[in-house]
């Protein structure tokens, strides 16, 4: 709990089986409070800004992740200070991840022997290093979860650490192009592909077509269609409904909308049909989710 003379809101914390630690900040500072913390390990730090600025200063290199943007951070043997701005709602999620942990993903990862991501190799002897990113559709879902287990007396740490393993598989896919390139597709082309999967979440109620689709991101139709199910593991219908789905779940989760709304928003006019497509996917109609949250 955050003393009253400094501001209003909340910090929690919890600590999963394999030592991850979930930090949720929701904070309100009644003035500019800068404060210190000091370090003789090393830590990997996945941090997603909410809402709010905050710059951090580490052993003299100043940091500061946008709003709406995430961040992986390496750190080792460190002194950091924190200049939260005043008055602003400072809303942020992070999961410190063990070095091992970390070590060991890289190395499930890693396409090649010859390339080595694990944190000594990335860090070189520095006290700190930063890679930026922008979360896509599916690491909101996984982050607004989160935060909703932070409410929920009945959570559950077994869920809370598969998705903050989820969380750190995916931005370290993104970050270091861990997973093996398909055949056929260059560097280009991958990335191409994930501009394709930025189209799609921010038109998932009303998408492009494949045609379309593959105009915009500079792809042929062939190659778009196999690449994104080779790429992503789903087509691109079918990565259409997930984030559909998903953003519905959130919405009724949330009580932000009724079944019709929530169905109408993501883009089905068939209220049945999303009903039983998000049975399908969750094993509970979407009148139980309003229910039980």
């Amino acid at each position: 709990m955050l003393r009253s003379e400094v501001g209003t809101g909340k910090a929690y914390k919890v600590t999963t089986y394999s030592g991850i630690e979930i930090v949720y900040h929701d904070i309100r500072y009644h003035e500019p409070y800068p404060f210190c913390f000091t370090s003789g390990g090393r830590m990997v730090d996945l941090q997603f800004t909410l809402s709010g600025q905050r710059q951090v200063v580490v052993s003299g290199r100043e940091h500061e992740t946008p709003v709406g943007r995430g961040a992986l951070a390496l750190i080792q043997d460190f002194q950091a200070q924190f200049y939260p701005s005043a008055q602003d709602q400072y809303v942020s999620l992070s999961l410190a991840i063990p070095v091992p942990l970390f070590d060991f993903a890289a190395n499930q990862l890693t396409a090649s022997p010859n390339v080595n991501f694990e944190f000594n190799r990335l860090l070189k002897g520095q006290a700190f290093r930063s890679y930026d990113f922008e979360p896509d559709a599916r690491s909101m879902v996984l982050i607004k979860q989160l935060i909703a287990d932070f409410n929920n007396a009945d959570r559950s740490l077994l869920m809370m650490e598969a998705s903050a393993l989820e969380l750190l598989n995916l931005h370290m896919n993104q970050l270091f192009f861990l997973t093996p390139r398909p055949q056929g597709l260059s560097k280009g082309d991958i990335q191409k592909l994930h501009k394709a999967k930025q189209v799609l979440e921010s038109n998932m109620a009303d998408p492009p077509s494949l045609l379309a689709l593959a105009k915009m991101t500079g792809l042929n139709d062939f190659k778009l269609k196999m690449g994104f199910k080779a790429c992503f593991g789903l087509t691109v219908f079918e990565y259409v409904r997930q984030i559909r789905l998903d953003h519905a779940m959130s919405l009724l989760k949330n009580q932000s909308a009724n079944v019709t709304q929530a169905a109408m928003t993501v883009g089905y006019s068939n209220v049945s049909a999303f009903s039983e497509q998000f049975f399908r996917k969750y094993g509970m109609k979407p009148s139980e989710v309003k229910r039980r949250f």
